[in-house]
């Protein structure tokens, strides 16, 4: 017997599958991993390889599960092998995706060896697919069990050819196949062969015509031969649902005749009908079998890849005496350097000396962040012995180093005006609030660090930093060129309910919107599934009952439920290693990115051993040094200082964030108000009644508002507030639970008061009580069930009955279940406060800042009520009885703005905290790009600012900032402040003069024209231009000039088309475009605005099949919201449809199909509001007041009211009731008329000149 059947001394059966896709092979393979093992150990194999298509995304998690369900994993890849150069990316006409070929990993050369294959062939070989090349695997080859054959492979591609044509040029190309790959799969040392050709029997015809061919050139050649399935999916009868994902993959559906269709055989066969295919050839099952017990890898998750690093600094603090403690501390910070430790330079370096020198650093560091965060007096015991437990855990535990690489990359970032801070579980740790990583004093605000980590934990704990946006790349790349080896993590999205059920609806069929509807059926709950949805909903259950193809399309997506659909790239994780990361994990690249980004999850790679960071970039902390930036470029700073009331160099500098004052009741007073436009985590609608509610009193009120402000403990909300402002007691349970709840009011609010109180009152260990309460998150009852007699008994001691303790931890699950992280909401309270101070102390700055930031990450309805914002900020100065309210953002001015948005003063405008206004930045304008922007401003701070458009176009180069730059300006409002608004059309009309006469001038200049004995203005050109008067022409209207603004800003800036209707919008309408979000569906609203968008289109079924209806979309001045008009409303409204014109709608809110829309029922002309809206008229008549007499005046206006609008009714009017209100003096009778009338703006004209117009009054429906 040979080496290829030789006895087994481990049975793993008759057949193994050596060839099969999971659902990594994405939108491709339909096997999920758990099913798999279980079905191959149903059916009597020991073995399986998953070769899923160029990638290894599912290789860790496939070895864990195999171990544990008892079945030996096989790592393998069906790779894409380029033709010829896998760099070369141009389109050849021959497999330019590659050739495939299953590759398996023999032994932990041939798994390091895959692991650098598949990672070049997405870094390097990527066109249409991720490519190896003859190269890299003549390269990377040792180790590997190589397969050939199948419809695809290469030697496949040449036998079809030699099928189709005969020509023996075609058998002679396999021929030259199978020896290249004989030879670069060479028999192992073992003499066992490495290179096999490929059989498959499942019914594909070409297939069936080469397999002759495959077994000829096996024998010629003396190559061994192996049988697979391809196995695609997992039973028989998946084959529809694994169609139905094809479709998906491809977007074609069910029905479409020319898609790609596999066959019904690739699943997952026993090893009885595999054999009994291959009866004939017995040698190609029993190979599978000797290539399963050949085939041993084992992957370790015992090794630390962290980066090794010295830190080389001072050992004693120098003391602080006088001056700027921030930095003095900063200064100490620089004295300290890490770098990558490398054996080869520092050889007399040990292990134990680098750790010794990690652990002193570290204390040296937090001993001077004791002075800066406390003083030299402030640092009290219980501070004290806090930071030495927790630097004792951390050299115990060997992390001190990684608190120092965290530590250096935060600090390099701050010593250059990047903002960055801890968020998560890290802001619990007081070594990281001494060392400027959170801002949060743990010991103050209650704080556990057993949150973070504990002695008996073993993984690494997590340093969540998040970072200004702007500077995140810098920061990352200052990661990279230290430490050389950095990915960004891979994240898989996957086929949720709602989404696995739209997908399927469209493949089969169904209109988008009917996906879209069945899938907005299921509840709109985090992670809910099919099941679930179908047991809660009664709609969903309904339509599921009704319709065999809903059924059929529900059950379809129950299958792919929860199936991987495509990579994405963690928004924030990063790894680091100081060798190359290849070595360790594979890598990719996801699609439409240059990053280099692991192939394995997050979980995945800290189980490896790799040291995981999140690096996430949060906008509000570009905003605050923005907003910082901004004070500094625009006030003094004497009068810095007199912003917060404080003399210079009195404490801590204003923009010193890290040390304001907490307890700064003006900063409270921004949140009780509910004043939060523009401050982060506080600005929802909900979020602002809450507030409102609550009535903060300080900052451990905003943590609490924070945590409860989510799904769960939003219950809790208005006993929270009732017991905080007194309306209800707090009741008094135990002294412990009382303890730790005082602060939230005896509720349990963060998950570190329930770990208190199982500690406390349970005596379960803190690090238990954290696991107790993961488990409660995860609804891990073994776990739960085990900690409960625990608590019970504990709590018995402390003199609480077990009936009550059994109570109590109910409870305790219930609260855990929804607890929030204390750590997490007191860091971005935190973040709010500050964000608050700077909108207290200087509000044009931070609008300025928010406004350029908003702007350049939503869309332009959700940035722009921010404007609106900005007319409601309170300046610091403000009082109820001297009000100072509200500033003006205007248009770009080509003298005032720079880039982004612009923070601007009148000319003799006190530069103070209490005035300037905001202007639109010059880089908002259309076309202009950062080239022209930058010419602009260098040319007006050089030489000063433009006097005219023909002063500018001769003094900027027109190769910068074009033609069409330059009228884009003028239609934004950029030369108002010398031409006028009202000029608008007239600087457009003469701007190719002004662009020659510029030309002229600076042709001028350049030959010496004005300059020939060196003297001149030297701010100035010196080539005086003619003052040319601008051309007469028509000038535009305001909607004329408002259509352009838009059109170049995208936003209507120096006024609004809606301005003279805004008093009858205000009277007439239940709510604007943006309070619509906070309406429940179904219910009625009326709205107002412009119609920015009208699209007719035809009903194509139903009782309305052929009749027209409209699409539009409504914009006033908060934002804008799509409505649909059905054929019936169209037919009596259509009329009223102009595009840019002013309407009123009423309808219905509607989130059926998943965006909010408005139903209308009813269009109505602005003007004629009062004729439809009107309720109820009201006429007072006041004794003696005006001339005549009370009774004259009443039959004046019966006498109106009786000739008031009967013939409105008829077309479409509604009448509104009429109410007489008569002051007799000590009196006032109401009396109710029968009569109802339309209320017209000429019978208001009217009746106000009979009773005056200040005693009317007419109440809308609204």
């Amino acid at each position: 017997m040979d080496a290829q059947t030789k006895p087994l001394s481990e049975p793993l059966g008759s057949y193994i599958h050596l060839h099969l896709h999971s659902e990594y092979s994405l939108l491709d393979g339909g096997n999920k991993i758990d099913p798999l093992l279980v079905r191959v150990k149903e059916l009597g194999m020991g073995a399986v390889a998953i070769t899923d298509h160029g990638n290894l995304h599912g290789a860790f998690e496939f070895y864990n599960k195999a171990k544990k369900h008892g079945v030996k994993p096989i790592f393998g890849i069906e790779a894409y092998v380029a033709p010829a150069n896998r760099k070369d990316r141009k389109p050849t006409g021959v497999r330019d995706g590659g050739f495939h070929l299953v590759l398996l990993a023999e032994n932990m050369t041939g798994w390091n060896n895959l692991v650098k294959l598949s990672s070049d062939a997405f870094l390097e070989g990527f066109y249409y697919k991720p490519r190896m090349d003859h190269s890299t695997l003549e390269k990377h080859g040792e180790g590997i069990i190589a397969i050939n054959g199948h419809l695809g492979s290469s030697i496949a591609y040449h036998l079809c050819k030699f099928v189709e044509s005969g020509n023996d040029e075609h058998w002679q190309g396999a021929v030259e196949q199978a020896n290249w790959h004989k030879k670069v799969f060479s028999p192992n040392k073992n003499g066992e062969p490495c290179f096999y050709i490929e059989l498959q029997r499942h019914g594909v015809k070409e297939q069936l015509a080469i397999n002759p061919h495959l077994i000829k050139l096996a024998r010629e050649l003396d190559l061994p031969l192996v049988c697979d399935n391809d196995a695609h999916y997992l039973m028989e009868n998946d084959w529809d649902s694994h169609d139905t994902l094809c479709c998906i993959s491809m977007q074609r559906t069910k029905d479409d005749p020319d898609r790609l269709m596999y066959s019904r055989d690739l699943y997952v066969k026993s090893p009885e009908q595999m054999c009994e295919l291959f009866e004939d050839i017995p040698e190609s099952f029993e190979n599978t079998v000797a290539i399963a017990h050949r085939c041993n890898v084992e992957l370790d998750d015992t090794n630390s890849h962290a980066p090794v690093v010295r830190i080389t600094g001072p050992s004693t603090v120098e003391p602080f005496t006088s001056g700027d403690i921030t930095e003095w501390f900063k200064k100490h910070c620089r004295k300290f350097e890490l770098h990558p430790f490398d054996s080869s330079v520092d050889k007399n370096v040990s292990e134990v000396d680098l750790k010794v020198d990690c652990d002193n650093a570290l204390r040296c560091l937090c001993e001077a962040g004791l002075i800066w965060r406390y003083g030299n007096d402030g640092v009290t015991d219980e501070i004290r012995e806090r930071l030495e437990r927790e630097l004792t855990i951390l050299s115990d535990k060997n992390i001190s180093a990684y608190f120092l690489i965290v530590w250096d990359f935060v600090d390099w970032a701050r010593q250059r005006g990047i903002p960055a801070n801890a968020r998560g579980s890290g802001v619990g740790t007081m070594v990281g609030f001494v060392l400027g990583l959170s801002n949060a004093c743990p010991v103050k605000y209650g704080l556990l660090f057993e949150r973070f980590t504990d002695p008996d934990r073993s993984e690494y704990p997590d340093i969540d930093i998040d970072i200004c946006q702007n500077g995140r790349a810098k920061v990352l790349e200052y990661v990279r060129n230290k430490y050389g080896y950095v990915a960004q993590i891979v994240t898989f999205g996957r086929l949720k309910a709602r989404a696995a059920i739209k997908d399927v609806a469209r493949v089969h069929g169904l209109s988008p919107s009917e996906g879209q509807r069945l899938s907005n059926l299921v509840p709109d709950e985090l992670n809910i599934t099919i099941d679930a949805a179908i047991k809660k909903d009664d709609d969903f259950r309904k339509a599921y009952e009704e319709s065999d193809q809903t059924k059929t399309i529900i059950d379809t997506a129950r299958d792919l439920e929860h199936h991987a659909r495509h990579i994405g790239v963690h928004a924030a994780g990063v790894v680091i290693a100081t060798e190359p990361l290849e070595n360790i994990v594979p890598l990719c690249r996801a699609t439409g990115t240059a990053e280099t980004v692991t192939q394995w999850d997050g979980p995945t790679c800290e189980q490896i051993g790799l040291l995981k960071m999140d690096f996430l970039g949060l906008r509000t902390l570009s905003t605050i040094e923005l907003c910082r930036q901004l004070v500094s470029s625009t006030l003094n700073v004497d009068e810095i200082w007199n912003s917060v009331g404080r003399k210079k160099d009195d404490g801590a500098h204003p923009l010193d964030l890290e040390r304001i004052d907490l307890k700064d009741q003006k900063v409270i007073d921004v949140f009780t108000r509910g004043d939060t436009a523009g401050i982060f985590q506080f600005e929802s609608g909900g979020m602002r009644r809450l507030l409102r509610e609550m009535k903060p009193t300080r900052l451990e009120d905003l943590i609490a508002a924070n945590a409860l402000f989510r799904p769960g403990p939003m219950d809790l909300i208005p006993e929270f507030c009732s017991r905080k402002n007194g309306h209800e007691k707090v009741p008094k349970v135990h002294e412990i639970i009382d303890r730790y709840t005082e602060e939230t009011y005896g509720i349990m609010v963060y998950q570190e008061q329930v770990m208190q109180i199982v500690h406390s009152l349970g005596d379960i260990p803190l690090r238990d009580a954290y696991t107790l309460i993961k488990a409660i998150g995860k609804k891990n009852v073994k776990v739960i069930n085990a900690n409960r007699p625990k608590f019970v008994n504990g709590a018995a001691e402390k003199g609480m009955s077990k009936d009550n303790a059994n109570n109590l931890f109910d409870l305790i699950l219930k609260f855990a279940g929804y607890g929030f992280n204390k750590s997490h909401s007191t860091g971005y309270s935190i973040i709010a406060y500050q964000t608050a101070y700077l909108k207290t102390y200087f509000p044009v700055q931070y609008m300025a800042a928010v406004l350029t930031f908003e702007s350049g990450a939503k869309k332009t309805e959700d940035w722009a009520p921010y404007i609106g914002d900005c007319k409601k900020t309170r300046f610091p100065d403000h009082t109820d009885e001297t009000p100072h309210v509200g500033f003006q953002v205007g248009p770009p001015d080509i003298n005032q703005s720079d880039a982004l948005f612009s923070v601007v003063f009148d000319e003799n405008e006190p530069k103070t905290n209490c005035n300037g206004h905001v202007r639109f930045g010059l880089g908002a304008v259309k076309g202009a790009g950062n080239a022209a922007v930058s010419a602009i401003v260098k040319e007006r701070n050089e030489h000063g600012g433009f006097d005219s458009i023909y002063d500018f176009c001769s003094r900027v180069s027109g190769k910068l900032v074009n033609r069409g730059t330059i009228e884009s300006l003028i239609k934004g409002g950029a030369f108002d402040s010398m031409h006028g608004v009202e000029n608008r059309a007239a600087v457009v009309a003469g701007l190719d003069h002004a662009i020659g006469a510029g030309a002229s001038a600076a042709r001028d200049r350049e030959i010496g024209q004005g300059g020939l004995f060196g003297a001149g203005d030297s701010n100035k050109s010196q080539t005086e231009i003619p003052q040319w008067k601008l051309p007469s022409v028509t000038p535009w209207t305001q909607q004329e000039s408002l259509g352009y603004e838009k059109d170049v800003l995208g936003i209507h800036v120096s006024g609004h088309p809606l301005e003279q209707y805004e008093e009858s919008l205000r009277h007439w309408c239940s709510n604007t475009t943006s309070s619509l979000k906070n309406k429940a569906d179904g219910s009625e609203a009326t709205v107002g605005g412009i119609l920015t968008s009208i699209r007719m289109t035809v009903v194509r079924n139903g009782r309305s099949a052929g009749k027209k209806m409209a699409l539009v979309t409504l914009q006033d001045r908060n934002g804008s919201v799509d409505g649909v008009i059905f054929s019936d409303a169209y037919q009596r409204f259509a009329h009223l449809l102009q595009k840019d014109g002013g309407i009123i709608v009423v309808g219905t809110v509607d989130r059926s199909r998943g965006e909010l829309q408005l139903l209308i029922n009813r269009v109505i002309c602005i003007q004629d509001a009062s004729l439809h809206l009107a309720r109820r008229l009201e006429l007072t008549f006041v004794n003696g007041e005006g001339c005549g007499d009370t009774q004259s005046k009443m039959e004046l206006a019966s006498g109106l009211l009786k000739q008031a609008g009967a013939s409105r009714v008829a077309s479409g009017a509604t009448p509104a009731e009429v109410v007489v209100h008569i002051h007799t003096g000590k009196h006032i009778a109401t009396i109710r008329s029968q009569r109802r009338v339309v209320v017209e703006p000429k019978l208001l004209e009217q009746l106000g000149g009979v009773v005056g117009k200040n005693n009317i009054r007419v109440i809308s429906k609204n």
